[in-house]
């Protein structure tokens, strides 16, 4: 990231945590304005749908003119190739410059740009491969994810968007499971993105931006951990179908069953305890989220009732597991217990962005209804001119 933008980036942080205090009351409107003169954001940030709008906007003008482009000096596929290549490159280059600066950062366009040219390029690399130099389709297949893995990669190093460091992370696994052993490999992956980006979840010299990208790679790790050793997904050969041409497999032996039935039941409850001590909400919500595949791991192989059954049954026990823990916390002293609280930290602001959306696109559709019938009642009226006045 440019040394300008994490400074941005920081400023952005600490106002919207800053106001977040402001709106819970933890400090006054003087104190606000002086954090926002100490930390200055020079970026210009409209609202998220706004930023969705300009974003959609600019990804319908490039493509029209891609395709007037391509409509009008049609000769052969390789001008198609061609074109898509130049507007890949061409999209990713206008966006690292509106990167760049704080007037064009936020606003829309140089997001969209960036995904818009990571679509095209890639989609261009894909006829490119198959097309003019006659790949073979597990060959196409590398070269796009060798493409993905290094434009994604390159996109995460230089703009610190978390977007692109998960795709680049989605990349790398799938190319891995392409390759020989892939559940070892996973399996290594995994534990190595971990214990990689574990650590930069809380360091001060990363740009929040970067900070989140670590988050994204913990998490995308503990998935590639719990999928690669998955009893349902070494039975069903999930990680084998992804390889060059589909290789025969061998039928998985008792001990290799029985140690991937304990890590499906493991690695969630390990997850989930690591959220607890480490007290994140995200490494909470992934193990309950893997807590849960584990539960229809289960209902596979034991038919205890139909899966409507089990999955109305595990919300109820988390919607009532959340209600005793939120009143639990609630009548602890001073509403805390072992570190825990169930007040909100002064973190509404990371939601009302999302609340926004949805109420503004809630009024996008028709009204229901009719306005209630008035009814008529004349009162008269005036009419006049240089000073005269008349009723009628």
């Amino acid at each position: 990231m440019r040394p300008a933008a994490i400074a941005w980036d920081r400023a952005a942080t600490v106002q919207a945590a800053a106001r977040g205090w402001r709106s819970a009351g933890a400090i006054d409107s003087p104190t606000l304005a002086r954090i926002r003169e100490t930390f200055p954001d020079p970026c210009l940030t409209p609202t998220p749908v706004w930023r969705v709008l300009t974003g959609g906007i600019v990804a319908a003008i490039v493509l029209c003119a891609l395709a007037a482009l391509v409509l009008s000096f049609w000769r052969s596929s390789t001008l198609l190739q061609v074109a898509l290549l130049a507007f890949g490159v061409a999209g990713l280059a206008v966006a690292d410059v509106l990167e760049g600066r704080p007037r064009w950062a936020r606003r829309g366009v140089a997001g969209a740009l960036s995904g818009l040219g990571l679509a095209l390029l890639l989609l261009g690399v894909t006829l490119l491969a198959g097309e003019t130099l006659r790949l073979r389709d597990d060959d196409i297949v590398d070269t796009v994810l060798v493409t993905a893995v290094l434009v994604c990669g390159l996109a995460a190093w230089r703009w610190g968007s978390p977007l692109f460091t998960g795709l680049a992370g989605g990349a790398l696994l799938v190319g891995l499971a392409r390759l020989p052993h892939p559940r070892l490999l996973w399996l290594a992956a995994g534990a190595g993105l971990v214990v990689a980006a574990a650590p930069c979840l809380d360091s001060a010299r990363l740009a929040p931006s970067r900070r989140l990208g670590a988050a994204v790679l913990t998490a995308a790790g503990l998935v590639a951990m719990y999928v690669a050793a998955n009893l349902y997904a070494l039975d069903a050969g999930l990680l084998e179908h992804l390889g060059r041409l589909a290789p025969a497999r061998p039928e998985p032996s008792s001990g290799g069953r029985l140690a991937a039935a304990l890590a499906t039941a493991l690695i969630p409850l390990a997850a989930l305890a690591w959220g607890l001590l480490a007290r994140r909400t995200l490494l909470l919500d992934v193990g309950i989220g893997l807590l849960a595949l584990s539960g229809l791991t289960l209902r596979h192989y034991v038919a205890l009732a139909p899966v409507w059954v089990m999955l109305t049954a595990g919300g109820a026990l988390l919607a009532g597991a959340a209600l005793l823990l939120e009143r639990a916390l609630t009548r602890a002293p001073g509403s805390e217990r072992a570190g825990f609280t169930a007040e909100p930290l002064f973190s509404d602001e990371r939601g009302r962005p999302a609340l926004e959306v949805a109420g503004a696109v809630a009024t996008f559709g028709p009204r229901t209804g009719s306005p209630p019938d008035a009814g008529f009642a004349g009162g008269g009226g005036r009419f006049g001119g240089g000073g005269a006045q008349e009723r009628f």
